[in-house]
C-alpha cells in the first residue's frame, strides 16, 4: 500500500480514537453525578462530539489529500469499536444503579 493510504488510515484512526477518548473523558466527568446530570453530560457531550466529528470529517474529505475509502473505512471501524466500549461503560452503570438499594431522600 502507498504512503497516501497509510496516512489516510492513520488520520481516520486518530479521529476515531479522539472521539473515543472524549467519550471516556465525559464518562469520567459524569460518573459520580446524579442520574439526571449524568444523562445531560453524556448525551450533551455526544451531540457536541458528533457535530465536531462531522465538521472534521468534512474538512478532511474536502481539503486533505486522503484516500477517501481508506480514511472513511478506518474512521468508521475505530468509531464502531469506541462506540461498543462506550455502550459497555453505560450499561455497567445502569446495572450498578439497578442493583443498588434505593436512597431515602
Amino acid at each position: 500500500m502507498s504512503a497516501a493510504i497509510w496516512s489516510s488510515v492513520a488520520l481516520g484512526v486518530a479521529l476515531g480514537l479522539a472521539n473515543a477518548a472524549a467519550s471516556y473523558a465525559l464518562w469520567r466527568l459524569a460518573r459520580g453525578r446524579k442520574q439526571s446530570m449524568f444523562m445531560t453530560i453524556i448525551f450533551g457531550g455526544m451531540g457536541v462530539r458528533m457535530l465536531v466529528l462531522l465538521a472534521l470529517i468534512a474538512l478532511v474529505l474536502v481539503f486533505a489529500p486522503v484516500s477517501r475509502g481508506a480514511f472513511v473505512g478506518a474512521f468508521f471501524t475505530t468509531f464502531a469499536v469506541g462506540l461498543i466500549a462506550e455502550v459497555i461503560l453505560l450499561q455497567r452503570r445502569a446495572v450498578a444503579l439497578s442493583l443498588s438499594p434505593p436512597s431515602n431522600g
